[in-house]
């Protein structure tokens, strides 16, 4: 396996056709089904249907296409900064972070400390919380910002930050005439779930138990909480978000409330475990600290004490 041939397959997958990534890759049709042919006898399976010049990602190639378009990107980075003179070469600052946190720390931690970030570039990806720690544990990125738990021997959780949840209704939905929504009545409206069932979801049904609701059944569930304000938007049901995405990308005709009983959603900042933080991811660091702390109801944690929440 090389780099070439993960090129092949990234390019592929992106434009959906042989044809396609030839022309992106400036390289022969040949050349590019050749690389594909090598990389799938190396993994001993196929990671594409062929149909003429298009092409079909196999069960394999979706599953691998993510990971291998980190790597080809972080040998692109290398070979960018192979080629600048030495008295100019800034390393960037990498972040990777959950969308939800994305929106509503990361960016106002960025602008916060911007003026102070002497680097060349600074890269935000916004990858789930499983690829936040594979980031930060291979390098490709510097800091992470995740939703928790996390409990990794490679991984340094810096600080966690608890916020309170919120209840997203339609505008016009009877409910939203409360400035604060009481649990039990969200048990009798069709809900839009989050997909993960070790994150926010067990915390919900927790309060749930303790309020003597019964236990949400979500008629459609989502693995992105921009997805489930509009799936709230568009008159599907109500929802329990995080306030992350709320505080970052609020939508029309939503209404965002309390709830009568403290959901919370524990985040924190993650490094890899001792690795040396340049002083550009210290002072973002010490930004994000900042910003967290500065969001309503939320409440710091030492790391350590919360290391299983």
């Amino acid at each position: 396996m090389d780099i070439r041939q993960l090129e092949a397959f990234v390019a592929v997958m992106t434009i959906g056709s042989i044809t396609g990534a030839a022309k992106l890759l400036e390289r022969s049709q040949p050349a590019i089904s050749r690389q594909i042919q090598e990389l799938e006898t190396d993994l001993g399976d196929a990671l594409l249907h062929r149909n003429g010049p298009k092409v079909t990602p196999t069960a394999l190639g979706y599953v691998l296409y993510e990971e291998a378009e980190r790597i080809v990107n972080g040998v692109r980075r290398i070979q960018q900064h192979a080629r600048r003179p030495p008295e100019i070469v800034l390393p960037p600052l990498l972040i990777s972070a959950t969308p939800a946190l994305s929106l509503g720390v990361v960016a106002p931690a960025l602008a916060h400390c911007q003026p102070a970030l002497a680097v060349s570039k600074i890269e935000l990806l916004s990858v789930r919380p499983e690829n936040v720690v594979s980031d930060v544990l291979h390098g490709m990125a510097d800091l992470g910002v995740c939703s928790l738990p996390l409990d990794h021997q490679q991984i340094c959780v810096h600080w966690v930050a608890e916020v309170a949840c919120k209840a997203v209704v339609p505008a016009d939905h009877p409910l939203a005439a409360l400035d604060v929504i009481p649990i039990a009545s969200l048990a009798k409206q069709r809900v839009i779930g989050m997909h993960n069932p070790h994150r926010l979801k067990q915390h919900i049904d927790a309060a749930l138990h303790k309020a003597g609701a019964p236990g949400l059944q979500a008629d459609i569930e989502t693995n992105s909480s921009m997805n489930a304000q509009a799936l709230v938007r568009a008159g599907l049901g109500v929802a329990i978000l995080d306030p992350m995405t709320l505080l970052g990308a609020p939508l029309q005709g939503l209404a965002y409330r309390d709830l009568d009983v403290r959901i919370p959603f524990h985040f924190g900042a993650i490094s890899a475990q001792g690795k040396n933080l340049s002083a550009p991811a210290l002072v973002l660091l010490e930004a994000l600290r900042a910003t967290a702390a500065s969001l309503d109801q939320c409440r710091l944690h030492d790391a350590q004490a919360l290391a299983g929440v």
